[in-house]
């Protein structure tokens, strides 16, 4: 390769992994930190460079070194790393010829696909069950099972003790369950009837209190999983997606589309993608990955497999190294980004699949900068 190729961006770890891969193919290549827009200026402004890329987390910061390229050298191929598709479609609107690379997809296929290769299916969706996660909704429902339960007992000892029929007890039992009026003729009924009665309607004001509070407590905070449709958590036979950032969004999407079960854990609830879970249909639940009592909550020993996918390569290897410790032999995949972690892991610890994030990012941005490069000297 003839290509001299500057690196722009805050992902300085992928960025030295793609410099080290164009220099393996002959290129020259130089990495620089997105720091003021003169410093940055005088840098592009330099003779030489043949082609451009910006990869950074920050499709705001993406953005702006992308627009500031263009700018100055917009006769250099211009590759960039986007996550929004709105931005991207703006950028394509902008400057045609910027090439945006969704960095975060192509990862998130690679570690669909070996999760499903590592994953046993379960053999049908609808017979993994219903896992309650959420504290408030637990509470929810077992208040209200409670209370259907006091409600059943109220209404057949009315039926044995005063001999009403079925609608006539069941109405005078649940006005009774609500504290709001008492059965017609319950002064003359059993001993018997009379102390279970009462118990009954102690057991529904304690019921009916923990339902209320819990009800309330749910409404007033965002329901990240549900007890039906497509954000309930599985309580066998899903995948737990660890880290809910860009390439844990997608993965957890991608995973969807090939008909898994999925739940994400996510350590910060203000996360940006926290927010698109509930139009995506994905059940998130908030809270350490390396957590056993988090993990056990999210049934890691039911699962099919283990995604650890967070930006941070050691926090990866510690949520590996938990689940394998509550379930030995887990199926598990591990994003790491940095080579020598990822090779030292892999030696050491054989917890599970690894894909390297930058070197397959690294791979694919320079063999498509080695391709216009080719073209280029054709030409």
């Amino acid at each position: 390769m003839t290509a001299r190729v500057l690196i722009l961006g805050d992902n300085l770890a992928l960025a030295e992994a793609l410099a080290r891969r164009l220099r393996q193919l002959g290129a020259e290549a130089e990495t620089a930190r997105a720091g003021k827009d003169t410093e940055l200026a005088a840098k592009l402004s330099e003779p030489g460079w043949t082609a451009l890329a910006v990869l950074s987390h920050d499709d705001a910061l993406a953005l702006r070194l992308t627009l500031l390229s263009a700018h100055l050298r917009p006769e250099l191929p211009l590759w960039v790393s986007l996550f929004d598709k709105t931005i991207a479609h703006q950028v394509r609107e902008i400057v045609p010829e910027v090439n945006v690379v969704p960095t975060s997809q192509m990862v998130a296929r690679e570690l669909a696909d070996q999760c499903e290769r590592l994953a046993v299916r379960p053999a049908s969706r609808l017979g993994n069950g219903v896992r309650l996660v959420d504290d408030a909704l637990r509470l929810v429902v077992i208040a209200g099972a409670g209370l259907i339960l006091t409600l059943v007992v109220q209404t057949l000892i009315t039926i044995v003790a005063l001999h009403d029929d079925l609608v006539d007890a069941l109405y005078y039992s649940t006005r009774t369950v609500a504290t709001v009026a008492d059965v017609p003729g319950a002064s003359t009924a059993p001993d018997w009837f009379k102390l279970i009665a009462t118990a009954s309607t102690v057991v529904a004001v304690v019921f009916l209190a923990i339902f209320t509070a819990a009800l309330v407590r749910r409404l007033a905070r965002a329901r990240l999983t549900t007890l039906f449709g497509a954000r309930r958590v599985a309580r066998r036979g899903h995948v737990l997606v660890v880290g809910f950032g860009q390439i844990g969004f997608r993965l957890a999407h991608e995973l969807q589309q090939r008909g898994f079960s999925v739940v994400a854990l996510e350590r910060d609830i203000d996360a940006p993608c926290v927010r698109l879970a509930r139009r995506a249909g994905i059940p998130v639940v908030i809270g350490r990955g390396d957590d056993r009592a988090i993990l056990e909550l999210i049934g890691v020993r039911h699962c099919a497999a283990v995604a650890a996918v967070t930006s941070d390569d050691l926090a990866n290897v510690s949520v590996g190294l938990a689940a394998n410790d509550v379930r030995p032999q887990v199926p598990l995949v591990m994003r790491l980004g940095d080579g020598d972690v990822a090779a030292e892991t892999e030696s050491l610890f054989h917890l599970g699949q690894i894909v390297d994030a930058h070197a397959l990012i690294a791979e694919m941005l320079a063999g498509a900068v080695r391709a216009h490069d080719e073209i280029s000297g054709g030409i």
